[in-house]
């Protein structure tokens, strides 16, 4: 009986145990606290009961700003349990251990914050400790600065990831296909922290050597572009330098310039637009971005005031690196930032009336080819201004010419490089009417020196000529064109001799009439015919098949990848317009693409987009992607694909 009574005891006990709530705590702690960027850091929550539970759905992870989160796996549920007798009393202890990993990429440096992690547990919300970790490159390398409770720590030179058992959860309790699983998500990750650590591209500098700047952006974006200018406050006519990039944090896959700045009030000198993209490195806010520059102008204010430079808006295609590699495309359009110019008056003091308005830093020359010239014949003088600024603006200051000198035509030649130096050159064609010493006086020449805030002038020294014997007989035929070189104009004004018709000793006759006259109508029909021929193919327009053809001819005879891809787009384009029934296709591809009937849209719009996504990628992707886009998609293929819908188009062109 007394046996019986202590096994209902023992019952008892046991069922008060089950029906009793568990106890639950949640702890979450992070497997390297402190660490480098491109470094991944893993966070494991543990929910801890001294019985078994019930978890609803999945624990709820807030990402904050600055972290990435690129995996996440659930690990073992572990138990254990223990009976003992202590003075005649049964004690039953039971632990029972489920753990979650999160893993992290931080996209920048500094201290972040992961907020507590909610556990749903038999019905109830249940909230972890925040986890803080330090980004900073001092920390790269460290390994495991805080070690979580239940995961063995290994001395320095052992790697725990290469430790055979050492897989589910945190005690290599797991099953064997478990584990096999959490060694080979470890092999994967290696390889995601070297592509992260690189900024996607291997064999490369590492972040800690990169150039570094911060920007008012948000880091979170796929990609930004950004304005740089030299200054923000400079003179009347004064050179700005602008230049757009383009900042990425993944995979660039096209880029559509949607619109270029207007910039108003602005005179502008192109320095650069890129035919294709070349990226660098450099780190924004603690983050790895690919930088490419889009543009770089040289701008000129006009006028006093405000000056805007308005926004640069692109269009772009991304793909972002994640754990299973690269992730599904983005599109988004992103503009650059207006900038506002503080355009400073040129001042009156100082200023001479040979000011023109130049700005900049010049130089003046006044030079002939030779030092003698015949009377009578012409030559030219150069007058050449060249420095730093925009001697594009230029004009030709008043020359005192000597008495017997004729200036017949003056023409210009100017330039803008790249490094901000330009020149400006007058050729000026005159005829000497006397012979003799001829001298043309020093001309003067003022501009504004934005750097030593004042006006400078210059003189050229006087130019010292001999005119020698000519010909009068070239005086009356001095009419020289425009559009004539030097030499054409010098071979102009070479004497002729004067041909005199001797007395004809043909004798007027009647029967001379007939002959001129079929003479003078077959020259008559003759130019009647030609100028039909000509009328006629003025008037007659391409055909929209032979424009195909054209385009098609030309597309298959280019051999470099960024021709093919402009030729191939602009082939796209024109059969867009000729399905949307428009005459210049002018506007965005997404845009055009919507005026298509319906019809057409179905028949053709799935294989237009993917040939224009396609050889978008061809022209603007890196080497290796396009080596990898060309492999998976041969381009003699996309070619020919190209090929047959276009004369497909035609065709159906041709019906209506």
């Amino acid at each position: 009986m007394k046996k019986i009574g202590s096994l209902m005891f023992l019952f008892f006990i046991s069922f008060c145990s089950v029906v009793q709530a568990a106890s639950i705590r949640i702890e979450a702690a992070a497997d390297k606290p402190q660490l480098g960027l491109g470094e991944s850091v893993t966070v494991v929550v543990r929910v801890i009961g001294d019985d078994d539970f019930e978890i609803e759905g999945q624990p709820k992870v807030n990402t904050p700003q600055g972290l990435e989160l690129i995996n996440a796996f659930a690990g073992g549920r572990q138990s254990s349990s223990n009976m003992s007798i202590v003075n005649g009393q049964t004690q039953f202890n039971k632990n029972v251990v489920q753990t979650y990993n999160y893993q992290f990429s931080p996209q920048k440096e500094g201290v972040l914050l992961i907020p507590s992690i909610e556990v749903k547990v038999n019905g109830q919300t249940f909230q972890s400790n925040p986890v803080k970790i330090e980004v900073d490159e001092k920390f790269r390398g460290r390994r495991n600065a805080n070690p979580i409770p239940g995961r063995p720590q290994f001395p320095s030179g052992f790697d725990d990831e290469d430790i055979p058992g050492f897989g589910q959860g945190f005690g290599g309790q797991g099953e064997e296909e478990e584990d096999v699983f959490s060694q080979l998500l470890r092999q994967r990750q290696r390889l995601f922290d070297q592509l992260n650590r690189s900024g996607g591209l291997p064999n490369t500098v590492p972040p800690g050597q990169l150039p570094s700047r911060q920007l008012d952006i948000n880091t979170n974006e796929s990609f930004f572009v950004w304005i740089d200018v030299d200054k923000k406050e400079v003179y009347e006519g004064e050179q700005i330098t602008a230049n757009w990039y383009i900042y990425t944090k993944g995979n660039l896959e096209s880029l559509d310039r949607v619109k270029f700045p207007d910039l108003k009030g602005f005179w502008k000198e192109i320095i650069e637009e890129v035919p294709s993209l070349q990226f660098t490195r450099e780190l924004v806010n603690g983050v790895v971005y690919q930088k490419a520059l889009l543009a770089s102008h040289a701008l000129f204010p006009i006028k006093a005031g405000t000056a805007v430079i308005d926004e640069f808006r692109v269009k772009g295609r991304t793909r972002s690196l994640t754990q299973n590699g690269w992730g599904q495309p983005t599109d988004s359009t992103k503009v650059s930032k207006r900038l506002s110019i503080k355009v400073l008056p040129l001042p009156l003091e100082g200023r001479t009336p040979q000011f023109s308005g130049a700005v900049g830093s010049y130089r003046v020359t006044l030079n002939t080819e030779e030092a003698n010239y015949p009377a009578h014949q012409p030559f030219s003088i150069k007058v050449r201004f060249e420095g730093l600024g925009n001697a594009k603006l230029i004009d030709l200051p008043n020359i005192s010419w000597p008495e017997g000198l004729e200036v017949y035509d003056t023409k210009s030649d100017s330039k803008f490089f790249k490094d901000g130096q330009s020149f400006k050159e007058f050729e000026i064609l005159v005829i000497p009417r006397k012979e003799g010493p001829l001298e043309i006086p020093t001309m003067t020449f003022t501009y504004y020196d934005s750097a030593q805030k004042k006006y400078v002038s210059q003189n050229t020294e006087p130019l010292k000529l001999n005119i020698t014997a000519g010909s009068a007989q070239a005086q009356g035929s001095a009419n020289v064109s425009n559009g004539n070189s030097p030499a054409q104009a010098s071979q102009s004004y070479i004497p002729l001799p004067i041909l005199e018709w001797p007395q004809s000793s043909f004798q007027w006759s009647i029967l001379a009439l007939p002959v001129y006259l079929f003479m003078a109508l077959m020259v008559f029909l003759g130019t009647l015919a030609s100028f039909l021929r000509q009328f006629k193919m003025i008037k007659q327009e391409m055909t929209f098949s032979e424009m195909i053809e054209s385009r098609v001819k030309k597309l298959e005879a280019q051999k470099d990848f960024k021709l093919i891809s402009v030729n191939a787009v602009n082939l796209i384009y024109l059969l867009g317009a000729q399905l949307a029934g428009v005459k210049k296709a002018d506007q965005e591809w997404s845009a055009l693409t919507q005026e298509i009937p319906l019809q057409f849209q179905k028949k053709y719009l799935e294989k237009l987009n993917q040939l224009f996504d396609y050889f978008q990628l061809l022209g603007f992707s890196p080497e290796d992607i396009r080596n990898k886009l060309v492999q998976q998609k041969p381009l003699q293929n996309q070619v020919m694909l190209l090929k047959k819908l276009s004369l497909e188009i035609a065709e159906e062109s041709k019906a209506e």
